[in-house]
């Protein structure tokens, strides 16, 4: 089990390069929830190709599209804990004057954080949702 755990931190790690890339390279140009969904979404299919060909490919049971579904739904949940934390830590950060421009700041345009702060914060949120992830993957996908 170690192996695994151990597999999946790896894959985990260049998961989340892919995530931080996406995130940061988007943010100038498109609101960032939508752009951290984007990095939510691209990071769990790159995973789940890892996770499948190399993590667990010995613990494979059933179709690949059955176990691809499986894990976008676990890794969702993962992927909310990760979300909630973003932009609970970025309206921390930014300076409101009420909840119409908070939700006009995170949805309807580019917010200008730095981008070292959005990726300690993102990063943050990656953390928090490893263990929800690595849990379920275990459990529920590949059936451990």
């Amino acid at each position: 089990m170690l192996e695994k755990v151990i597999k999946y931190a790896i894959v985990g790690g260049l998961g989340t390069i892919v995530n931080e890339g996406i995130l940061l390279s988007t943010k100038p140009f498109i609101p960032i929830a939508i752009s951290l969904a984007l990095a939510i979404e691209i990071s769990i299919l790159f995973n789940f190709i890892l996770n499948d060909i190399w993590t667990f490919k010995d613990s494979r049971k059933g179709k690949i599209m059955t176990r691809l579904w499986k894990f976008h739904v676990s890794s969702l949940v993962g992927g909310v804990v990760q979300y909630i934390i973003v932009i609970a830590l970025v309206v921390l950060f930014i300076h409101f004057g009420n909840l119409t421009q908070l939700l006009f700041l995170l949805f309807f345009s580019s917010l200008h954080l730095s981008s070292l702060y959005l990726a300690i914060i993102n990063f943050l949120g990656i953390v928090a949702g490893f263990g929800v992830r690595f849990i379920l993957s275990i459990r529920y996908v590949w059936e451990i």
